[in-house]
């Protein structure tokens, strides 16, 4: 269609899809759809049937696009369809990822994530190294120190997946969703702290490797940056080294 209604022109300028309802329509499962997959993204315009000008309007949509039931769904590509075309379109954006806002691929992450990234390293090695050394007194409150700040870590890579799933309400991991997941590494982290220290950064030692390979998989329908997975190994890499270390270290107090 060449030029679309004044107030679905005005909604496609703000929003990636146009719902265009009676004031009959059924729009609760195709509501549902959209508010899981672009939340916020999507408006709803009601065209009472009783007025001569919407009849007009709809007539005129349906001789444009050969689609001849409401609800009708517009995109800026044009005329989607009803419900079944809308769900093919949306998963058609899942697939491809372009259901999520996020950076386009190939992106580095910001000079300020890898600043704040490798800065973050600095007390695990710290307190990795000074485990080493000094009164028995100083190592284990560098040992304890140690936990502390991996299990702190831990909660914060967990609650990456919170903020994936305000912007996709159809993220999951491993199946489920995703807060469930985010809730995992903060709890198995703390009870790691409730355990033996040597036993207790032996869990966090693993649970590193566990939570970077959760995210590889699960985050790959997201349009990360290219670096960012990269960037997180290395850390990841630091961290359980230096736990590695402190693991040592309480085996020879």
């Amino acid at each position: 269609m060449s030029a679309w209604p004044e107030d679905v022109a005005s909604a496609l300028e703000r929003h990636e899809v146009v719902a265009i309802t009676s004031g009959i329509t059924d729009l609760r499962e195709a509501e549902a759809l959209l508010e899981e997959r672009l939340p916020g993204r999507w408006q709803r315009i009601e065209w009472g049937m009783g007025s001569a000008v919407n009849r007009e309007r709809f007539h005129d949509l349906q001789q444009a696009s050969g689609f001849h039931m409401l609800p009708m769904f517009i995109g800026r590509d044009g005329v989607i369809g009803g419900l079944t075309e809308l769900r093919g379109f949306l998963q058609t954006r899942a697939d491809d990822g372009s259901g999520v806002p996020a950076p386009a691929p190939g992106d580095a992450p910001a000079p300020l994530l890898h600043v704040l990234g490798y800065a973050g390293l600095i007390p695990f090695l710290f307190f990795g190294v000074a485990a080493w050394f000094g009164s028995t007194q100083w190592q284990a409150f560098s040992l304890h120190a140690l936990g502390v700040y991996g299990a702190v870590i831990l909660s914060f890579l967990g609650a990456v997946h919170w903020g994936l799933f305000l912007l996709d309400r159809g993220h999951r991991v491993l199946g489920q969703p995703a807060p469930i997941w985010a809730v995992i590494p903060s709890v198995a982290a703390w009870v790691a702290l409730l355990l033996p220290t040597v036993i207790g950064l032996t869990v966090l030692f693993l649970l590193f490797p566990l939570v970077l390979w959760v995210d590889r998989g699960s985050q790959r329908r997201f349009r990360l940056p290219s670096g960012y997975i990269r960037l997180r190994g290395y850390l990841t890499l630091g961290g359980t080294l230096s736990l590695l270390s402190g693991i040592f270290a309480s085996l020879t107090a």
